[in-house]
């Protein structure tokens, strides 16, 4: 069964610009800002503490911004779309992200800002997102996003 969105992957932090082909009349999913949280990240985490993990990192977020051709949405536009998972079981791979060297299962939580647009029409897009979480001051280092896709529907 085919899925009626094309997701856009995020960065892991700083500037991307990439291109891509999407088919006509699939929908976009946008991660403007995002975290996920697992077992791997927080050994031992119950399923609450995963989500309050998420809910913590994300309630900090200092920026959101979206541009889908010549229209922009700014953080006042964006914070009501903000998408918090139940927990759920995933199998991580060896070497996944985030310096995962031995994969396996785990709870995993999700937290952000997703953004899904109409369908495609034929033709060029360009689609920007850039969001922020300022240093924390347990020592934590901030994070900041910003990511350019050149989309051709065809």
């Amino acid at each position: 069964m085919s899925s009626s969105v094309f997701y856009l992957a995020p960065n892991g932090g700083g500037h991307s610009e990439r291109t891509c082909k999407v088919p006509v009349g699939k929908g976009l999913v946008i991660p403007v800002m995002h975290v996920e949280e697992s077992q791997f990240e927080a050994p031992g985490a119950s399923p609450m503490q995963l989500s309050d993990l998420a809910k913590n990192d994300q309630d900090k977020v200092n920026s959101l911004y979206l541009k889908i051709d010549d229209k922009e949405y700014k953080y006042d536009n964006l914070t009501k779309y903000r998408t918090r998972t139940e927990p759920f079981e995933t199998t991580w791979p060896d070497r996944a992200l985030m310096g995962i060297e031995k994969g396996g299962n785990s709870t995993v939580v999700a937290d952000g800002w997703y953004i899904i647009t109409e369908p495609l029409a034929k033709g060029n897009h360009t689609i920007y997102f850039k969001s922020s979480l300022p240093p924390d001051p347990s020592g934590a280092e901030g994070y900041a996003t910003d990511i350019k896709y050149n989309i051709i529907a065809e």
